[in-house]
């Protein structure tokens, strides 16, 4: 062993490592240090991630925009969700496509508002299937099943274009408005006043928002051939959360 003096035994681990590897040494551990808490900050985000969403589920769902935390979440958790399951319909803004798919940013809406209903629907779709579905009533094909003639149509089309402002033929609008109360039945589902009934899915027909398009020819179509829209059920496809916290978004963007 190499000796430093008379009796004396040199440490060689007591030398001064040299200057590359002192520096080597410092920026592994200062590494190990800042994966470190890297780590503790992503395990702590997931956390509070999980508690959110555990309090998403736990609250009145007409109650969540009371807290803004939980809207920030819902939003930040629906939107991706969003874009893969539902924009093929909707749109990416949420505006619909002309195609039976409505536009969620209005305050239009059947079978009921607010985060509830919204979420209900998401859950169990409409006509989907589902026993729980929203299915109590649709279009019905009035002209193909010979229940008005074409010429009921096309006044009748003249009265829906009078009820929302929009240029029309008095006399059409007229014998329209007639055909409307006694040989169409409309006011069965649309209501007297033509405002639908939002628990049965019938729209208000004097609000100007058609899902199918609102063009003389596209309300004649409706009428003519009926509408027979499908709303896919999410249970079993998405959890509760994600459900929750779509409804959340949709519910938050009506509003805005």
């Amino acid at each position: 062993m190499p000796r430093d003096g008379p009796g004396l035994i040199k440490d060689s681990m007591s030398e001064p490592l040299p200057a590359p590897r002192r520096r080597l040494w410092i920026g592994l551990a200062a590494a190990a240090v800042m994966l470190s808490v890297a780590v503790a900050g992503y395990v702590l985000f997931q956390a509070h991630q999980a508690q959110l969403g555990a309090r998403l589920l736990a609250a009145m769902p007409d109650d969540v925009d009371k807290y803004p935390d939980l809207v920030r979440y819902a939003d930040a958790e629906a939107k991706p969700l969003f874009a893969k399951n539902c924009s093929g319909c909707h749109g990416l803004n949420l505006k619909g496509r002309g195609i039976g798919a409505p536009d969620l940013t209005d305050s239009i809406w059947l079978y009921g508002s607010g985060v509830f209903h919204i979420e209900r629907t998401i859950t169990y779709g409409v006509r989907s299937g589902q026993k729980k579905a929203n299915d109590i009533t649709e279009m019905p094909a009035f002209g193909q099943r010979g229940q008005l003639s074409d010429t009921d149509i096309k006044n009748i089309v003249q009265y829906l274009l009078q009820l929302n402002h929009r240029p029309y033929n008095d006399q059409a609008a007229f014998l329209g408005k007639q055909a409307y109360e006694t040989k169409g039945q409309c006011f069965d589902c649309h209501a007297g006043d033509a405002k639908g009934i939002i628990d049965y899915g019938a729209p208000d027909l004097t609000a100007n928002v058609w899902d199918f398009g609102g063009s003389p020819q596209d309300l004649y179509d409706s009428i003519y051939y009926g509408r027979h829209g499908i709303m896919p059920a999410w249970i079993g496809k998405l959890t509760p959360e994600q459900i929750r916290a779509l409804a959340v978004y949709v519910d938050t963007a009506s509003k805005r």
